[in-house]
């Protein structure tokens, strides 16, 4: 799909289901199942992306007050030029914490419209897209960021309410798509 045909999927549109590998551990990982235990924040991910790894340490903070929360994080690898070995190793290197799923063919980031590393979702338990764009305001313009759109958007949706911001432009690596010729 070339990438003028990509749009983001917006808040309250249900979230396509997925079953994805773990390149760590080959576990299949099925985000119904994860939501039967609560919320998920889906990262799309690259480790070859600097805008993406500026973000490796808030996710891993994330990935562990977010679990006692009942909230868990799922990394979503799609570029099309990572390999499973270049994704494992790069997440090694990062000491990447969460799952971090291989979107073969970019079938999961077609299907939400994601568009960069990072991209975000945040999916209700009830499979309803409730945020979706950049982690925070950072830009290429603005380097230090005044606001987090993913957090405040996380604790909307534990104190049962819609976030303020519910869409925000992602930035950063546009991610790679394999295209059929």
């Amino acid at each position: 799909m070339p990438d003028d045909e990509i749009t983001p999927l917006p808040p309250g549109s249900p979230a396509p289901d997925f079953t994805l590998r773990d390149v760590f551990s080959g576990e299949a990982v099925t985000l119904g199942e994860a939501l039967s235990e609560g919320p998920v924040v889906l990262n799309f991910w690259s480790g070859e992306c600097e805008w993406s790894r500026n973000y490796d340490d808030y996710f891993n903070r994330r990935a562990a007050e977010w679990a006692e929360k009942g909230i868990r994080l799922l990394h979503i690898a799609s570029n099309a030029t990572e390999s499973p070995d270049d994704i494992r190793r790069r997440a090694g290197e990062l000491k990447i914490n969460a799952p971090v799923l291989r979107d073969e063919g970019n079938a999961v980031a077609d299907a939400y419209g994601a568009l960069t590393t990072p991209h975000v979702f945040l999916i209700a338990p009830e499979g309803r897209i409730v945020y979706q764009g950049a982690v925070d305001d950072r830009s290429f313009r603005q380097r230090t960021p005044t606001v987090n759109y993913l957090d405040a958007a996380v604790e909307a949706l534990l104190a049962g309410r819609a976030p303020d911001v519910a869409a925000s432009p992602p930035y950063g690596c546009t991610i790679v798509r394999a295209f059929e010729e």
